[in-house]
């Protein structure tokens, strides 16, 4: 736990070491959701492409 308090005490002095966190972990998220849909299309096209092969 001791991790924890001493990675906040420094985000909380410095308010752009703060909203640099914000802005990394945004963009994290947005590569995620968009790795995530890609492989999603990627079953489905894979899908359809089995049954038009039929």
């Amino acid at each position: 736990m001791s991790f924890l308090t001493t990675t906040l005490q420094p985000l909380s002095t410095n308010p752009h070491a703060l909203l640099e966190s914000i802005i990394i972990v945004g963009i994290i998220g947005l590569a995620m959701v968009g790795f995530i849909t890609g492989i999603k299309d990627l079953v489905t096209d894979l899908r359809n492409f089995k049954k038009a092969k039929i």
